[in-house]
């Protein structure tokens, strides 16, 4: 009995170790320590954010302040969290991977129950076999299994067989990513680095089972990057992204407008895409030095307007390029702030697309909100993993 107590004790001391979690994001970097709580909430210990010059089309824009804005983000995190840290789990982005496919099968000797060990020796054949230059493996994970009868399934486990086979999803990172960061968190002291994707462990959370069981979309806009991902079983079954966002279209408002980019920022705040204005309708700024600017209601919503426009036509042809069947039905969930931050922006966004778009939202009380996907979807997978 004190035996169990002991095993209980130190299950529980497990579960409630702190992780720590970076997330790159293409204008931001962001890091979070925390621990899982009750109730599926997170208990937050230290976070912090920090504004950089990001990356363009799979390249850092300033890489020669990158390893700067690192450490000015980890003094952050260590003037609030004092305790040492030895270990980081490291997002991924879109625009650093690649998604490929590969079937495994194995044949027993004698038909009996599938085990854990064979899920994993489908696994290990699928990496040996992957040779991608410049690129290293994230993750292998299936999309389905099938068994003698040609019986598909996503839970094999303990089901009687003489074969086993799957369509397995593998995701690599751009190993200049990896080296790159790598000397960055050797030079910072910190001892232990695992990259998770942050494509797949955003559509884990945000997805139940059941809707993983047909392929889903997930679209995540960002601040100068949209990724869209094809999430079907426990993978993804193709992964593109481009380099345009929410960031674009505070820019536009800027050089349309004449104004400031912060003052584009607070403008694009009060933009509502559902109003339809006249002549003497405006959205009222007020700026830095407290003057009041008067901006047309329907141009500054014009401007908002073309950007989704091309974001989305962009993203019907990645749906078109990357979809392996026919898609209309497929769900749709929008994440990311670059649209779903602008009032009315999901709805326009999904009449340009012309498909019915659901927010992808974690479960996660309090936090249950499309910007913060990403991030919690790290997070909940380093908790998972540690």
């Amino acid at each position: 009995l004190k035996m169990y107590k002991l095993f209980l004790n130190n299950e529980e001391l497990m579960a409630k170790e702190c992780v720590t979690v970076v997330e790159i994001g293409s204008s931001k970097l962001s890091c979070i320590v925390a621990q899982r709580g009750v109730n599926g909430i997170f208990n937050i210990k230290a976070k912090a954010t920090v504004e950089y010059a990001g990356f363009f089309e799979g390249e850092f824009i300033e890489k020669s302040l990158l390893e700067d804005s690192i450490k000015t983000l980890f003094a952050q995190i260590q003037s609030v969290y004092k305790k040492k840290i030895e270990k980081i789990y490291v997002g991924v982005p879109a625009e650093f991977s690649k998604v490929t496919s590969a079937k495994e099968q194995i044949i027993f000797k004698f038909k009996r129950a599938v085990r854990q060990s064979d899920i994993e020796q489908l696994s290990a054949n699928a990496s040996e076999k992957i040779d991608v230059e410049g690129m290293e493996i994230l993750s292998v994970n299936p999309i389905y299994f099938t068994l003698d009868d040609n019986r598909r399934t996503n839970e094999p486990l303990k089901l009687k067989a003489g074969k086993i086979s799957a369509e397995l999803s593998i995701i690599l990172a751009q190993t200049s990513f990896i080296q790159t960061f790598n000397k960055i968190w050797a030079r910072i002291g910190i001892e232990q680095v695992e990259y998770l994707s942050e494509p797949l462990c955003e559509a884990m959370l945000i997805l139940e089972k059941e809707e993983r069981e047909r392929t889903c979309i997930v679209i995540d806009v960002g601040a100068r990057s949209t990724s869209v991902a094809f999430v079907k079983g426990d993978g993804l079954s193709n992964l593109t992204s481009f380099s345009m966002g929410g960031s674009y279209i505070t820019s536009d408002l800027s050089e349309a407008c004449g104004i400031s980019y912060n003052d584009a920022r607070n403008l694009k705040k009060e933009i509502v895409l559902s109003l339809k204005g006249n002549d003497s309708d405006f959205y009222e700024l007020v700026t830095l030095g407290g003057r009041v600017t008067k901006i047309p209601l329907n141009f500054a919503n014009e401007v908002v307007c073309y950007r989704l426009e091309l974001i989305a036509k962009t993203v019907n042809e990645c749906i078109r390029l990357f979809a392996k069947e026919y898609v209309p039905y497929y769900p749709i969930y929008l994440c990311g702030a670059g649209v779903s931050k602008i009032k009315g922006g999901k709805d326009f966004f999904a009449k340009c697309i012309g498909r019915n778009i659901s927010y992808g939202l974690p479960p996660i009380p309090a936090m249950d909100k499309p910007e913060l996907a990403s991030m919690l979807g790290l997070l909940n997978e380093a908790i998972e993993e540690n």
